[in-house]
């Protein structure tokens, strides 16, 4: 990605769902979505902007409107005893694909989100509470965890928000994410694998030696 070159959401979200139907051919690999939903029209955004009561920041909106109105792009490979112990040695599968959006959902994950921070021990540490708070979720996991932007900069950073534990930026920017997540094969993006390829900042590092073993393994 070339410096200040506009992202090219498109060509992102097609590499993304090809690199999940052609991993099949990796052994132990298998391919459980490559469901990929054409971009939203602007009447979609503007309805749902309306509900949010918000325009949504310029990099997600060009997101959904160039690149797909939801990405359910998801893998798994079981790669046998050994294999990832200087990747990811607590764990013996390891999972992952794009799955982001739907679109006509963020009314829902904010709904989730602002319940999360007012209900639950959020509520009671002030820097998360902050962080919730201020947070656009654009992909839910089935834990409970979000991928947001925090809006408080034109060009949001990317927040992992965990239900469980502290929340924290893993991303300067969409673009940023999107880059790193693309080379590190889109891994998770629960918290105990992605958060496993980060930088003495916290922020994702797919150019670390992990990195590259894990692309090794599923290239």
């Amino acid at each position: 990605m070339a410096a200040g070159s506009p992202f090219d959401y498109a060509g992102w979200v097609e590499r993304a769902r090809r690199f999940v139907a052609e991993l099949a051919r990796v052994p132990g690999a298998t391919v459980r979505s490559t469901t990929v939903e054409p971009p939203a029209t602007t009447a979609q955004l503007a309805a749902v902007e309306q509900q949010l009561g918000l325009t949504l920041p310029e990099s997600l909106r060009e997101f959904f409107v160039s690149g797909s109105a939801a990405l359910d792009c998801h893998y798994v490979v079981e790669p046998g005893d050994g294999v990832l112990d200087d990747i990811l040695p607590d764990e013996s599968d390891i999972f992952g694909g794009a799955r982001l959006g739907p679109l006509s959902e963020l009314q829902e994950f904010s709904r989730s989100v602002g319940e999360w921070a007012a209900e639950t021990w959020v509520a009671e540490a002030p820097d998360q509470h902050a962080i919730w708070t201020s947070a656009l979720p654009f992909a839910r996991m089935n834990n409970g965890d979000y991928l947001a932007l925090a809006l408080s900069d034109p060009d949001p950073p990317v927040v992992y928000l965990n239900h469980d534990d502290d929340s924290s930026v893993i991303a300067l920017s969409l673009a940023a994410f999107l880059h790193a997540w693309e080379r590190l094969a889109y891994l998770g993006p629960e918290h105990w694998q992605l958060l496993a390829f980060v930088d003495g900042r916290g922020q994702l590092d797919a150019e670390s030696d992990r990195a590259a073993r894990l692309r090794r393994l599923l290239t």
